[in-house]
């Protein structure tokens, strides 16, 4: 018996020594894991604070195609490509000067309205309103009441401001022109529409309205909800907000629950992805020179006040002052790409981060007509009058 229980003893042993090896193992492991992680945390942060502080000196020419000279036509970016446009017609470029589609048309004044990678092209009082993507062309709208504004969402639906006499239509259509809702506005009740802007997902609309007072110009904002929300309102209005004391000619959606106002004397942004509601005030005193914007900043330019050049405020959707930069150029447009933001026109380039540290300072080899972020921080697709180059800061 006592030989049985020593054995025993020794199996209980055994067994114990070899859990702790198991439990040691995983320990282990879960050091070796924890050790790694931290590694390479420290060497992202290390690679991210030298991104961040490096200034580029100059950059280099990636590739460069040959694409057939437009004089004449202007150039916005439609996704992650070029949409090249003019009076006779619109085509769509890739970052190898390959075009995509092409669109033949006669436009007195075209107006083309981009939401990411889709486009409404329409002629100021003309009918037909073409819609594309950047790959391909989704549809066509015929209207029998002369344009006056249009917006497009990212789905594809289109927002018109159509004139009728004393009346004002405002509807909106599928991309392949099928109506989708309407109603109608007039001086005497809301005012005139001068601005309309479609919600990214084509749910919400806010429209601008025109209206005289006593004598004086002044203005108001009314939102729309296409949604199941509006279908309970009347005309699908879900709420408004007046401006009796300035005129507020421009509104634009961000994203889906952010729009902003630009004014005479204020920057306005209204929340809420059903019924949005004022958000913030910005008063201004100086004269605007321009308004850019993306789906997360809107920046304003005016002449500076301390000295020469231009003053670039920037702000978040929430209405908060990110940055100010002074500059000193004609600025052709300025784009915002992540924490940067990038002022250029045909010749020069300035590139800065929201928490003011300069990037570049430099000019162009190439006059430029276009300049297309690609997602990389230092890598971007410029269109010249004769070529498609994909540079790269260096």
């Amino acid at each position: 018996m006592a030989e049985i229980k020593t054995i025993r003893k020794g199996k209980e042993k055994s067994q114990l020594t070899y859990t702790e090896k198991i439990h040691r193992h995983r320990l282990s492991f879960v050091y070796r894991l924890i050790l790694v992680l931290v590694v390479v945390g420290a060497l992202g942060a290390v690679f991210y604070i030298q991104y961040r502080n490096q200034k580029y000196e100059e950059y280099d020419t990636v590739s460069s195609k040959k694409i057939a000279e437009a004089q004449g036509t202007w150039a916005l970016q439609l996704g992650d490509h070029a949409l090249v446009y003019s009076k006779d017609g619109a085509h769509c470029m890739d970052t190898e000067g390959k075009v995509l589609w092409n669109q033949t048309f006669q436009m007195q004044d075209p107006m083309v309205e981009v939401c990411g990678n889709v486009t409404a092209i329409a002629d100021y009082n003309g009918r037909k309103i073409y819609v594309y993507s950047a790959s391909e062309k989704l549809g066509e709208i015929d209207t029998t009441l002369p344009i006056r504004s249009v917006s497009v969402s990212q789905v594809g639906v289109v927002a018109a401001v159509l004139e009728d006499g004393d009346v004002t239509w405002i509807r909106a259509f599928s991309a392949d022109g099928e109506m989708l809702v309407e109603f109608k506005t007039s001086m005497e009740n809301y005012g005139y529409p001068f601005a309309v802007s479609l919600s990214p997902n084509s749910i919400l609309c806010a429209v601008s309205y025109m209206y005289m007072d006593m004598g004086q110009m002044k203005s108001s904002l009314g939102f729309y909800n296409f949604g199941e929300v509006g279908k309970n309102e009347v005309d699908n209005f879900v709420g408004g907000f007046d401006h009796a004391d300035t005129v507020v000619p421009y509104v634009q959606f961000m994203n889906n629950n952010t729009a902003f106002a630009v004014g005479d004397d204020r920057l306005v942004f209204y929340q809420g992805n059903q019924k949005p509601a004022n958000a913030a005030n910005i008063l201004f005193s100086e004269e605007l020179q321009g308004v850019y914007y993306n789906e997360e900043y809107v920046g304003l330019v005016f002449m500076s006040t301390t000295g020469g050049g231009k003053r670039l405020d920037v702000y978040d959707s929430a209405g908060n002052k990110v940055t100010t930069q002074i500059f000193d150029m004609d600025q052709a447009d300025i784009v915002f790409d992540k924490n940067t933001y990038i002022i250029y026109n045909e010749a020069q380039l300035y590139i800065g981060t929201m928490d003011g540290k300069e990037k570049f300072d430099g000019t162009f080899e190439k006059t430029i007509k276009l300049l297309v972020t690609t997602g990389s921080p230092y890598r971007y697709t410029v269109v010249t009058e004769d070529t498609v180059d994909v540079i790269r800061m260096r």
